[in-house]
């Protein structure tokens, strides 16, 4: 079978992997030039799902490298008001078995034995079946591949979705996010309380504006396996109502991005300002807040979604380990040799049912409800 995947973010190189161990021809194409072309993310968790998906599906190699430079996190989820004063330790859900990992270290780890099967710099263009029910995909970058099978792990605006899917539902909510992450100085350790150096950490105020704090710190330096040398650090991601940070977002240079998020919590504990005033200008990115409706059936094809493409959820710290777990999923609906769309029609089904799941958790989480 001729596998085409679009993106290969972390669940594209999973289904990636699983399906060349078993004979499948895997082909990735993703948009950047390069791996390390934008900021690919920064502390993530991988709950008991997504684990269990990458240690079954990587090779060996692979996942020992993941969990040896997975964070050294020793400490759960507490939350806090901008005062930093009466930390509330909150229980830890079930699902939040698993590793806490740097993404773009997963990323490379991932990728480095499919250096043969991915293209940079060629994102999708569009794609039709053909009369023999196989797919021709056409890429930005001027050239067609075909196969048996399109997968899309091209997140949350999934292009392949809007063609697929073209009445899908959306819901851009009226918050925005910035992200950005505080290189792990002396100073930025004063500055962080102790519960995000140790886990995660969410400051809510009473006005809509909420920040996610977490360290990550290496167990093993990347670069003890051939990789990027890699630093400590401290992520976080600031929301606030769209009319805080005004319209012109998604218009500001880096510098700028870190300044407006500096401002936006000036008014807190001063250590948050100072925290992420500390922040490398590299890593800051603005985010919309997206959750999508549940659609109803569509007809089987030999095109797919998986993760974000298929669910965009609030920003919890899951995503990236339910679109792993739907990698899997799909994965192991393929490898036996089903019919193809009957192995297609039986994946859609389980994924919609865990994927809302996972949007609805992801729902409550994002507002501090981890009940």
């Amino acid at each position: 079978m001729r596998v085409l995947i679009i993106g290969a973010g972390l669940a594209g190189p999973c289904l990636a992997h699983g399906l060349r161990r078993h004979g499948h021809e895997v082909r990735l194409f993703e948009r950047d030039s390069a791996i390390d072309a934008r900021s690919q993310g920064y502390r993530i968790h991988i709950g008991g799902d997504g684990d269990a998906a990458l240690r079954r599906w990587l090779p060996a190699e692979a996942y020992e490298q993941a969990v040896a430079t997975a964070c050294a996190a020793t400490g759960g989820v507490s939350m806090v008001g901008p005062d930093l004063r009466d930390f509330v330790e909150i229980p830890v859900p079930p699902d939040a078995a698993g590793i806490t990992v740097d993404r773009l270290t997963l990323r490379r780890i991932m990728l480095r034995d499919l250096a043969d099967a991915v293209r940079f710099g060629a994102g999708f263009s569009r794609y039709e079946v053909l009369d023999d029910g196989t797919v021709r995909v056409f890429l930005t970058d001027g050239t067609t591949a075909e196969g048996d099978l399109l997968v899309a792990t091209d997140g949350v605006n999934s292009a392949v979705r809007r063609q697929l899917l073209p009445d899908y539902s959306v819901v851009v909510q009226d918050s925005r996010l910035i992200y950005g992450r505080t290189p792990m100085t002396d100073r930025a350790r004063e500055l962080t309380p102790q519960q995000a150096l140790d886990g995660f950490l969410g400051v809510v105020g009473a006005d809509g504006r909420g920040l996610a704090l977490a360290a990550q710190r290496f167990r093993r330096d990347p670069a003890d396996f051939g990789l990027p040398a890699a630093e400590d650090y401290v992520m976080w991601g600031l929301t606030a109502p769209a009319d805080r940070y005004g319209p012109d977002l998604y218009d500001l240079a880096p510098a700028e991005l870190l300044a407006l998020a500096e401002r936006t919590v000036a008014d807190w504990d001063p250590a948050l300002g100072a925290l992420v005033g500390l922040g490398d200008v590299r890593y800051v990115v603005p985010a919309a807040i997206q959750a999508a409706e549940r659609p109803g059936p569509w007809p089987t094809v030999p095109v797919t979604l998986v993760g974000d493409a298929a669910h965009p959820m609030p920003p919890a710290g899951i995503s990236a380990g339910v679109a792993i777990h739907e990698a899997g999923l799909l994965a192991s609906r393929l490898v036996p040799g089903a019919p193809l769309l009957d192995a297609v029609r039986a994946y859609e089904a389980e994924m919609l049912d865990y994927g809302f799941a996972a949007v609805a958790a992801s729902t409550r989480r994002h507002t501090g409800d981890f009940s």
